[in-house]
């Protein structure tokens, strides 16, 4: 079933005098998001965007990537994980240096989208020393509505084995509740997805008197035994179900709900950011294999 992307206010452009010729510090970057998807509005979605771009050369000095996408991402390029984030209306976008990770020859730009309201926006490119920009989210690029591993690395061509669709451009910025955008300051691409520290293992399990929401169909609650600070990484059975859960971060007595929106096909779903808890709860996913806090 194709949806239909809300188009009010996000079309909206910035009226103000000269605002349309003032040139973005993400260059001929544009906000895209998928065309057409399976997703009905207004629900849950993920997705993979992609784009292949060339370099004659590998760089011997800086290169750039700066990304945001609303409401979480994930980035690869050429297969590594560089970094993770989602968007916040006026702080900076994140910029990461990648030149170590670009090749002469072919090379691959993935960002992984989630967003539990179904429509949003990703912008990103990548800045050589000289300024110029080899990639930057256009309406060129394509996206894959199933986790492809095959394809995020670069070993397979984009689709394969699955059709790719067709991105919608809203614009450079500024444009919609997107607003402005500025770049942050330089980082070194994160170890994302590493423990780079110590971590404890928490088996999932059921537990007894969990307040399990109506509608809900499944609820765990995993206790951490004290204070946490890290990244909550869900390891499902190979197989199951996908769809969207909602967990429950608590620290003391102070807790927060969030959407848990899982990308069709991945296993594993991490955070967007690191957090500081001491109980997860987990609804509406019945296949949780394992929770792990990785710092």
């Amino acid at each position: 079933m194709h949806r239909t992307l809300p188009v009010l206010g996000m079309l909206a452009a910035c009226l103000l005098p000269g605002c349309r010729d003032a040139s973005p510090p993400t260059g001929d970057a544009e906000w895209i998001w998928p065309g057409a998807a399976a997703s009905d509005a207004g629900q849950p979605a993920a997705y993979l965007l992609l784009a292949d771009f060339g370099l004659d050369q590998a760089p011997e000095e800086e290169a750039r990537l700066f990304v945001t996408a609303d409401r979480e991402y994930a980035v690869h390029l050429n297969g590594h994980q560089i970094a993770r984030g989602g968007f916040r209306r006026g702080e900076p976008i994140a910029e990461v240096q990648v030149a170590h990770l670009l090749r002469a020859g072919a090379n691959r730009l993935t960002i992984e989208v989630r967003t539990p309201h179904g429509d949003g926006g990703a912008l990103a490119g990548i800045e050589l020393a000289d300024g110029s920009m080899p990639v930057t989210t256009d309406s060129t690029w394509r996206f894959l509505e199933t986790w492809e591993p095959l394809a995020v690395k670069g070993a397979a061509p984009v689709g394969d084995g699955h059709k790719p669709g067709i991105v919608r451009s809203w614009g450079r910025p500024p444009v919609g509740r997107w607003g402005r955008v500025v770049r942050g300051e330089l980082a070194r691409p994160e170890p994302i997805w590493r423990s780079v520290g110590p971590r404890r293992i928490v088996r999932v399990s059921t537990a007894p008197g969990l307040d399990v929401l109506p509608g809900e169909r499944a609820a765990f609650r995993v206790d951490f035994g004290r204070e946490v600070t890290g990244v909550l990484e869900l390891e499902f059975r190979p197989g199951s179900a996908v769809g969207a859960g909602r967990l429950k971060f608590c620290r003391g007595g102070d807790c927060e709900w969030r959407t848990l929106v899982r990308t069709p096909g991945r296993p594993a779903w991490r955070d967007s950011a690191s957090r500081t808890f001491d109980t997860v709860e987990v609804y509406g996913l019945k296949e949780l294999r394992a929770v792990r806090a990785r710092s």
